[in-house]
């Protein structure tokens, strides 16, 4: 048997309260979320996931506190597997979320990371240990996709963090199975203009149109905060963006068609006290300053930007309020058809920015300006976006290309989708009449309902999967010693570096 490290970044779940239990034939289910301050302290991290098991009575949980569990992953747990009916054989972890979801009857998922012990695999197992040593993160060959159906009629798919990026599995696990639910666990890392952690997490919801149920651990010295429940083109059914330590229990009642909230009442976004807001670190694209942009002046302005084969027309009306004495932040627009690169993974993007920034230097984009900063109103706000057509990949049974409505307040959180329009076509369609064909180009338009003055970014983002390309390589000894100070970062703890 390996030996494994469980390290509970999320104890993700969902259920229905005790006394009105979700059933096939009802058209919603009551989901949680748990923002989760991280803790390296497993036992207190067990009696808490237990409490707000119990409280939620739905669920959702998330954590990190790293422990060396047994994970029989090939053998007992295919055959037995529910740890609260065979205590002595699992980690009392295991034994007690068990026990806590079948005393209250909801479903928790759990993802681990691992650590594994190859030595003691036997020959022929379907472990995977390369070069038979001991290896962090053992990570499946291919990507797995996570599914399963519970009794009240709905199929979920999960994954964790950084899959939140890829094709495979954000894309696929939805659009191959038909699938209108995700659960979704993180330490995530906002950056600033595209990838703040409500802010994807919505814009995915959005794009994909379906119920998303994000839980995040909760290190606001390190940049990781950011939970939500979100439905469809409805947005945040409930969401929170903490700017300090903090865990807290998110709760909705969830339709089981997307967007269908007619009716439904739901506890929308939690705001916390502006004057906490900069606790939390946020990070900028580095490679910002390098895309094609243009200043924005006050008044009216049309224009285009062009990067390759992505064409952005921007229509803008800047209002500078009158009696401003001190110098206003700025706006920038951008373009950008390439590619970012994060951890060794470099990823397809295209997109059209208007962004805030410091002053009319693009190396001070993107700008958090603070709320006695609001002197500019954007009046009108409009990108009509031109670019690489929504692909269809036959082999993976989903797009290639996916594009995403993105906005980021100094409040943290996104525009709210009726704050906005937005709207995809084939320009093939638009022009002909005709279906696109194979090299159609695609017509994007995203505006602003109502003029805005909190406003930090506000674009269009694509992924253009095709273009992804992984320079990873075999895991070496400094990339495990760079990942354990990582760690010791996180929790504030300190290795015996011998």
């Amino acid at each position: 048997m390996s030996k494994r490290i469980l390290s509970i970044w999320c104890l993700l779940g969902l259920a229905v309260f005790s006394d009105q239990r979700s059933t096939p034939a009802d058209d919603s289910y009551v989901a949680a979320a748990v923002e989760y301050q991280v803790s390296a302290d497993v036992e207190q991290n067990l009696q808490n996931y237990v409490q707000l098991i119990k409280e939620a009575a739905e669920q959702l949980t998330l954590t990190r506190g790293s422990r060396s569990v047994n994970v029989p992953m090939y053998d007992l747990l295919k055959t037995q597997p529910i740890p609260a009916l065979l205590p002595l054989a699992y980690d009392e972890l295991l034994v007690g979320i068990s026990t806590a979801a079948r005393n209250h009857q909801i479903y928790v998922l759990i993802n681990v990371q691992e650590f594994m012990d190859c030595n003691t695999v036997p020959e022929g197992s379907e472990e995977y240990c390369p070069e038979k040593k001991e290896y962090l993160r053992t990570p499946a060959l291919k990507p797995d996709l996570g599914l399963f159906t519970t009794d009240f009629g709905v199929t979920f798919g999960h994954y964790i963090c950084f899959d939140l990026m890829f094709q495979v599995p954000a894309i696929q696990v939805v659009e191959k199975n038909q699938i209108t639910d995700v659960l979704f666990s993180t330490m995530w890392f906002s950056e600033m203009p595209y990838l703040s952690a409500v802010q994807i997490q919505e814009a995915y919801a959005y794009a994909e149109n379906v119920n998303f149920i994000g839980a995040g651990a909760n290190n606001v010295r390190v940049g990781s905060a950011g939970s939500g429940i979100y439905s469809g083109k409805a947005g945040a059914l409930v969401s929170t963006m903490p700017g300090l330590p903090t865990t807290r229990l998110l709760v909705s009642r969830v339709p089981k068609v997307p967007g269908n909230v007619t009716g439904m009442s739901y506890p929308g976004p939690i705001y916390d006290n502006p004057a906490d807001h900069d606790s939390l670190v946020l990070i900028t694209d580095p490679s910002l300053p390098d895309h094609i942009s243009r200043p924005l002046v006050n008044g009216f302005q049309e224009f285009t930007l062009v990067d390759k084969d992505v064409s952005c027309r921007f229509r803008v009306r800047l209002n500078q309020r009158e009696g401003v004495q001190v110098e206003s932040h700025k706006y920038r627009a951008f373009v950008q058809d390439g590619s970012n690169t994060y951890s060794r993974r470099q990823v397809g993007v295209a997109a059209c920015l208007v962004v805030a920034c410091k002053n009319n230097d693009s190396k001070t984009c993107a700008y958090r300006f603070g709320k006695n900063e609001t002197h500019i109103e954007i009046k009108e706000l409009e990108i009509e976006m031109s670019t690489l057509r929504n692909q269809y990949n036959k082999t993976l049974q989903c797009d290639n290309v996916v594009y995403f409505p993105s906005s980021f307040r100094i409040n943290k959180f996104p525009l709210s989708p009726v704050n906005y329009t937005y709207s995809e076509s084939s320009q093939n369609e638009i022009e002909t009449g005709e279906l696109p064909k194979t090299n159609g180009r695609e017509k994007i338009m995203y505006k602003i309902n109502a003029p805005q003055d909190e406003l930090m970014s506000f674009a269009i983002w694509g992924r253009i999967y095709v273009r992804d390309v992984d320079h990873n390589t075999e895991v070496t000894e400094e990339d495990v010693q760079n990942y354990l100070n990582i760690e010791d970062i996180i929790y504030g703890t300190k290795r015996n570096k011998d």
